[in-house]
């Protein structure tokens, strides 16, 4: 099967782009012909295909004080960028669409009019353009906008079967959009590879905790930071923060004048694996309502259970895997409670993490999207086959 790959940008070193390189890599080791299709950035690989430029995009250069008006608003109603038949050199079966913001919402509907299509929700950017859902709740007059503005972008998506990695997700984005017609989805929770040698692995030490992700603001990793200095000798552990991004200089700056911090930088895959060998908790403090949390999935698949805001629980943990926090001055005493938690209480937590880990099947995973696109391909194929149905 031909298949591309069309995802916004690699410019990000996240859960999402990470995930598309795994399953490019997957397809095409099964026999598949695999293109990634990207707008140019310091994350592409030579075998990507560069995504025209919105001209919006070319706008907001020129005017730096209307940038995000005109990013936003470009990604409604410009409709230049990518076309169909930009795709026409690898004529692929069908599109695997992940990320749309700064390809456009109507070049992604002219795409999926040209070929069959799946899209993976990796985030919320169809209720919010701040996908964080940064602008909802602040006004009714705000929340009603948002609502029509989701529904011009499904309106968009709708050829696309949409596959959203857990329930809350799906009922969220389908919610913001409603009322809307025609919406085929299904749930398709989210996995990663997992090296074999990982599974088994002896259990980490209860008190060394590691913060793995992007290191900005709204993952939560200053509330992390000030926890940590407010926690003081009590946790009498280690806190390892593997990544980049804005907060880097304050993370570096941390580690340099306290032994219980240590930065990793930004971890490859066996970067990754030492990591969660030597620690006992990951800690997901994220402010954002998030979609899954790919990270959480790679440390229960480590039998590491998770500690997390009560706003970003992931969802494939179960209750015996995880341990929430409500308010961002509760993780100080949560990180004391995980690092003095009795042994019987945290071996009963590392065998539910390691049980939920179990259920997280990378190549069951990848079986279920090649028969995702087996499926809009035959469907595709019927309907053209229909004499209902009128041809463009």
């Amino acid at each position: 099967m031909r298949i591309a790959m069309v995802h916004s940008s690699f410019a990000v070193r996240g859960g999402a782009e990470r995930y598309v390189r795994d399953l490019t890599r997957a397809l095409t080791a099964r026999g598949h012909q695999v293109t990634v299709h990207s707008r140019p950035s310091a994350g592409a690989e030579p075998g990507d295909r560069p995504v025209p430029e919105l001209f919006s995009a070319r706008l907001a250069r020129r005017l730096p004080r209307l940038a995000k008006v005109c990013t936003h608003l470009g990604d409604l109603v410009d409709p230049t960028g990518l076309r169909a038949t930009d795709l026409r050199a690898t004529d692929p079966d069908v599109v695997h669409l992940h990320n749309w913001q700064g390809i456009g919402a109507l070049p992604v509907g002219r795409l999926l009019r040209a070929y069959p299509g799946v899209h993976s929700v990796h985030d919320h950017a169809v209720c919010d353009p701040n996908n964080a859902l940064g602008n909802m709740g602040r006004s009714r007059t705000l929340d009603r906008l948002l609502r029509v503005r989701a529904r011009w972008i499904m309106r968009r998506l709708r050829r696309a079967v949409l596959l959203f990695p857990s329930e809350r997700t799906r009922r969220r984005v389908l919610d913001s959009a409603s009322p809307l017609a025609g919406v085929t989805d299904r749930v398709v929770p989210l996995a990663v590879p997992t090296p074999p040698r990982r599974v088994g692995w002896p259990r980490g030490r209860r008190d060394v905790f590691l913060y793995l992700g992007v290191l900005d603001r709204h993952k939560g990793l200053d509330l992390l930071l000030d926890a940590w200095r407010a926690a003081g000798p009590a946790p009498g552990g280690t806190l390892l923060i593997g990544g980049d991004g804005p907060l880097r200089a304050e993370v570096e700056r941390l580690a340099t004048a306290t032994d219980s911090v240590r930065y990793l930088g930004y971890l490859d895959a066996a970067g990754k694996e030492a990591a969660f060998a030597a620690a006992g908790w990951l800690v997901f403090p994220s402010r954002c309502a998030e979609t899954y949390g790919l990270v959480c999935a790679e440390a229960l698949t480590a039998g590491r259970p998770v500690l997390a805001s009560a706003v970003a629980a992931p969802p494939m943990a179960s209750d015996g895997s995880v341990l929430i926090f409500q308010a961002p001055g509760d993780l100080a005493g949560l990180l004391r409670r995980a690092a003095a938690m009795p042994d019987a209480d945290y071996d009963a937590m590392c065998a539910s993490a390691t049980e939920d880990g179990r259920r997280l099947d990378w190549d069951r995973h990848v079986d279920t999207i090649i028969q995702t696109y087996e499926s809009v391909v035959a469907g595709r194929a019927a309907d053209r086959r229909s004499p209902e149905v009128t041809r463009r």
